[in-house]
């Protein structure tokens, strides 16, 4: 019932592509859940809600953010585009009743990645990123990857996602680098 319901959500909300990756984000994260010894319904929710706020403009964003409580930080005040992670998170747990911590995190976290990603974040971050509608450079790779080794996919991903947001001009948040150096940190241990 509960996905059902977030499904004519997505479908009533958001355009027919979006929510298209979406239902596609959801499966892939629900595949490599299931190669990782997660919970997979946990992974679908979570893909399937990881862009509940896309549909949302610049101003619309800014304006439930406010009435969500969820603040903008200087990265996200300057690129509204990040903040719809952590409002999602706000929109999953207040429409749907969502409460597990570890599926809202994930989709909290999907745009920039932090420090101490569980692996469920780790696997929506890259089920995002690899769903079959993507295309760009090396994304075979970082499939490929995935269904191996969660950490050294979420290594190449970030990696090729602030080499994209440098060449676009684009201010790097800060996250997205704690969360890749801190991936290092993991493997040094």
């Amino acid at each position: 019932m509960l996905i059902d319901d977030i499904i004519t959500f997505l479908h009533d909300n958001l355009d027919p592509q979006r929510t298209e990756h979406s239902l596609k984000t959801a499966s892939m994260a629900s595949t490599l859940a299931k190669i990782h010894g997660e919970d997979e319904r946990k992974a679908y929710m979570a893909g399937l809600l990881h862009d509940i706020a896309k549909g949302l403009s610049g101003e619309a964003i800014a304006k439930t953010a406010e009435d969500y409580r969820v603040s903008a930080d200087e990265y996200e005040q300057n690129n509204k585009e990040l903040l719809h992670g952590r409002l999602g998170a706000a929109m999953a747990n207040k429409l749907f009743g969502i409460t597990d911590e570890d599926v809202l995190n994930a989709i909290r976290w999907h745009t920039t990645g932090r420090a101490g990603m569980s692996r469920l974040e780790k696997i929506v971050y890259i089920a995002d990123l690899t769903e079959p509608s993507r295309k760009f450079d090396d994304l075979d790779d970082i499939r490929e990857l995935a269904k191996k080794d969660v950490d050294l996919a979420m290594r190449l991903a970030l990696q090729k996602v602030m080499e994209f947001v440098k060449r676009k001009g684009f201010a790097l948040h800060p996250n997205s680098v704690k969360a890749y150096n801190d991936l290092f940190k993991e493997e040094e241990k």
